[in-house]
């Protein structure tokens, strides 16, 4: 079977589930494939943005200028807190505590979705994964 990893913000008490985005648990799977990409987003930390950020020209800043978009509720939202990828084998008990944490995983993909505009590249968000059927 292997060890299987969730990404893990210990400060907000959130997590992303790799089976409610479409993707693999094992940390190989994480680097290998598109999901692993997500941390981009997640640790962003800016008050500025421009072409190719996500508050790039086409979200409403000119380069190198100011924000002037709705700030994004994913965008950077992990910046700056202790995050790790934490697997279910760790000795530390809080992978079987994360079903006392939020599960971000659908706005990840609808942020993640909006900002990445290569198909290839795009989550799919898996409803039926079993930690989202117990929120």
């Amino acid at each position: 079977m292997g060890q299987y990893f969730k990404a893990v913000n210990t400060d907000k008490q959130e997590y992303i589930c790799p089976w409610c985005i479409s993707g693999g648990a094992k940390l190989w799977e994480w680097a290998a494939n598109p999901q692993g990409s997500i941390f981009t987003l997640l640790l962003r930390k800016s008050d500025e943005g421009g072409g190719g950020d996500f508050y790039g020209y086409h979200k409403g800043c000119d380069e190198g200028g100011p924000i002037t978009a709705p700030v994004s509720h994913i965008a950077g939202r992990w910046a700056g807190d202790r995050v790790c990828l934490l697997g279910d084998y760790d000795s530390s008990g809080l992978y079987q505590e994360l079903t006392s944490f939020r599960n971000i995983s659908r706005e990840l993909v609808d942020e993640w979705n909006t900002f990445i505009e290569l198909p290839n590249r795009k989550l799919r968000f898996n409803a039926k994964c079993s930690c989202w059927q117990r929120e």
